[in-house]
């Protein structure tokens, strides 16, 4: 809200301009709209009309026109604080934070009365994460609305998050000792969080002591219990007071006896790992007499006993063959951690051999299902597809209903790559039970993995909303945010792209005529179109996590509302890592090579038609025939695969012009995709495999060798293997950069310096030999 107490100048156009104002925030933009161009009739150069317009028509959805009178009110006033508050609020309508930011401090800054913009202003700086700035901010707010302890306790995160512990937690204290007497029953939830939260700070610092002390002085404010618990083992255990740790962990697993991190953290307090295996042994098996009901006490000695003790096949079989016996599924999900040690794998194999063809037979019928069911499995981790297939099959001729059978021999199927067959069985399987919504998304993905597109929405449609006249859910997937069937969605269609890619150069190679044959065009219009699609669905991946971003914007102020500062921060440093979620580096991976293929495309095309467009021209003829055509199943195909209702571009076909277009640079396009996952996702192998090739490219060479470095980190952080993709990397860049004309002879001389010094085996005269060294 724009709020102006008061006129910068007596002008006449004052009194319109604050009409205008109030039917702005109001929303009656028309009205408002005709106050603001009566001004400017009179007066064009009225700055605060001119920015109001800007506003009006942003929020109209001029966009283009909205930008020029924004830039024109600045010219005209850039001191007037009325003209930088309509300025900031643009740019925060335009999710443009750091203009935003920039604008706000300068209306404080130019003698606006309105204080509640330090609010607006702090929350703008956390979002961009300006915690330099944010302190002022936040303190300059608690000090105009000192009676919110909202107020408080976000001074006290800013000072927080710049690591004044002290002023942290003196900023909280004060407020605790001012309302300690006027809390009422319904303030109690946030008066404990703000009190653990404060506690978590004095922690944070560094003064554990003070941390324990001050948090059993306040345990009678304390409404969490189990944060309390664990923050009071927690202290204890980093106290070295690691049996008085030990008896409250024992209390929390009272409370949670499944909770396997309480049982690791009991097994560090009473120091069972530097104990004979035969004290640790006796410790678990008087918890699982205590929990008879709970797993982890059953499957943590499992894991320290070692192969060769006769206990391990014991407990092994004791705890494997219970199961069984009662037919769990997920038998071999639970120990499956067990199989990174051959031996044990070997044991627990035998065991479940021997049990499936001397005592399965005898006992219930469910119980040797389970057993075949467990076997498919194990043979499927070793890579055995034959016995894996034999279990499966007779698994589903002994119970031929059972859905997870048919799952699991469909998995079997697409780890043989026969993802054709593999849909197939899994269709079978969702026919076995309509009701089941996972079933259901698993044969959608599995459609989605054979390319079958239409057939996979269709699928995953039977449990969408769907509007009327809508033809399947793919809309309702989009609105939903259902990024995993929009992402396999995307890379089938880049599949699909790269088939019809192949077979049309195959034909264009055989088809010496000038003119394209029909088949041609047809050819040429599905790349096109699957092109255009499979980028369309892979940057409303990107949008999604766009919106994530922005919608966390309107936390900043809610969760301190809420008073919960402890949720808030985690928040936080979830948001940090935004792009590390698994399925954002998969999409731009996905996308950035589309855009490279595209870019290397593109500088071909150049190079072998530069001036010669002949051939392109009677290629657009047929192009438009073709289109004319096909008009009609265009527009079956555009209902199928619109994302949202009268979509202007749903098959990608205008973005995928303005990529050919002499202004676009797609590399810059590619890097500032790739450049947030070199930021978020730093230990992810997808980031640096995809940053490596658009550095190249754009001939960043030491950017191209850091990211070889890190794939380097992350793929073989022992240094016990020579990988043979590193090589290949190494030697593309190395060639690249001498290749370069451009190449400063500074940047070479890094780069080979670099190079030597990470792969000392690397001899450019014996590019073979080094290839050769690196087999994995």
């Amino acid at each position: 809200m724009v709020v102006r107490h008061g006129p910068i100048l007596a002008r006449k156009e004052d009194a319109n301009f604050n009409e205008a104002l109030k039917l702005y925030e109001s929303k009656q933009y028309k009205k408002a709209l005709k106050l603001v161009d009566q001004t400017l009739k009179k007066n064009s150069n009225h700055a605060e009309s001119l920015a109001l317009k800007g506003c009006i028509f942003h929020f109209t959805g001029n966009k283009q026109e909205a930008e020029e009178y924004i830039h024109k009110a600045l010219n005209k006033g850039e001191k007037n604080y009325l003209v930088n508050h309509l300025a900031g609020v643009y740019y925060r309508a335009l999710e443009n934070y750091q203009d935003a930011a920039k604008w706000f401090k300068a209306t404080l800054d130019n003698g606006s009365p309105n204080k509640h913009l330090w609010r607006d202003l702090s929350n703008i700086q956390v979002h961009v994460r300006d915690y330099k700035n944010l302190k002022d901010s936040k303190q300059a707010y608690l000090e105009f609305q000192p009676g919110y302890r909202a107020n408080w306790t976000g001074t006290a995160v800013a000072l927080h998050l710049n690591k004044n512990y002290s002023g942290a937690v003196s900023t909280l204290s004060k407020i605790e000792d001012i309302i300690k007497d006027h809390l009422q029953e319904g303030d109690r939830y946030e008066q404990s969080e703000c009190v653990l939260y404060k506690n978590s700070i004095i922690a944070e610092g560094g003064d554990v002591e003070k941390a324990l002390e001050v948090l059993e002085k306040d345990d009678s404010e304390i409404r969490d219990r189990l944060a309390f618990l664990e923050y009071k083992a927690k202290y204890l255990y980093i106290l070295d007071r690691k049996k008085e740790a030990s008896l409250v962990y024992r209390e929390l697993l009272k409370r949670n006896p499944d909770n396997v991190n309480y049982y690791l953290a009991l097994d560090d307090a009473l120091d069972l790992k530097t104990k004979p295996l035969e004290t640790r042994l006796r410790v678990y098996e008087k918890l699982q007499a205590f929990y008879p009901l709970s797993d982890p006490p059953k499957f943590l000695p499992l894991c320290f006993l070692p192969a060769n003790s006769p206990q391990f096949h014991d407990k092994a079989k004791e705890y494997v063959l219970s199961q069984l016996k009662r037919g769990v599924p997920s038998t071999f999900v639970n120990i499956k951690h067990l199989y990174k040690d051959a031996a044990k794998r070997d044991i627990i194999a035998k065991i479940v051999l021997d049990f499936h063809d001397n005592q399965a037979p005898s006992l219930a019928p469910t119980v040797v299902v389970w057993t075949k069911f467990f076997l498919t499995q194990h043979y499927l981790y070793l890579g055995d597809f034959e016995k894996a297939n034999k279990f499966a099959d007779e698994a589903i001729s002994h119970s031929p209903t059972l859905v997870e059978l048919y799952m699991l021999k469909a998995r079997v199927l697409k780890h043989e790559h026969k993802i054709a067959e593999a849909s197939q069985v899994m269709e079978e399987a969702r026919k076995l039970d309509l009701q089941d919504r996972f079933v259901n998304s698993k044969s959608t993905k599995y459609l989605l993995r054979a390319d079958q597109v239409d057939e996979a929405i269709d699928k995953i449609s039977l449990f969408t909303k769907l509007d009327e006249n809508a033809v399947n859910g793919c809309k309702d997937l989009h609105l939903m945010q259902v990024n995993w069937v929009i992402l396999e969605s995307a890379e089938a269609y880049t599949r699909l792209y790269h088939a019809y890619a192949k077979e049309l150069a195959s034909l264009e190679s055989t088809n010496k005529e000038e003119e394209e044959s029909e088949a041609e065009v047809e050819l040429h219009e599905k790349v096109e179109l699957y092109r255009g699609l499979a980028i369309k669905r892979y940057q409303a991946i990107v949008n999604i996590f766009k919106s994530w971003y922005n919608d966390l914007f309107d936390f900043h102020s809610y969760c301190l509302r809420r008073g919960t500062p402890r949720d808030y921060l985690q928040s936080l440093k979830w948001s940090d890592h935004l792009g590390a979620t698994p399925i954002y580096p998969r999409a731009i991976e996905g996308l950035v090579s589309l855009y490279l293929e595209l870019n290397e495309q593109i500088s071909t095309s150049a190079e072998a038609n530069l001036g010669d467009s002949s051939k392109t021209k009677k290629n657009n003829k047929k192009q438009k025939k073709a289109r004319a055509q096909n008009l009609k199943k265009r527009e079956e195909l555009i209902a199928k695969v619109e994302s949202v209702k009268n979509e202007s571009d749903p098959l990608g076909t205008e973005f995928l012009k303005s990529l050919y277009s002499k202004e676009c640079n797609i590399l810059d396009l590619a890097f500032a995709l790739v450049k947030p996952l070199t930021e978020e996702a730093q230990d992810n192998v997808i980031t640096w495999r995809v940053a490596y090739e658009v550095y190249l490219k754009q001939g960043k060479y030491i950017l191209a060798l850091q990211a070889i470095k890190n794939l380097e980190r992350i793929l073989n952080p022992h240094k016990t293997k020579k990988l043979r993709s590193m090589a290949e990397r190494v030697v593309r860049l190395n060639k690249a950069c001498r290749e370069d004309q451009t190449t400063n002879a500074a940047i070479i001389k890094v780069v080979e310096k670099g190079i030597s010094t990470t792969y000392p085996d690397f001899n450019e005269s014996d590019v073979p030999g080094f290839l050769k060294l690196y087999s994995h």
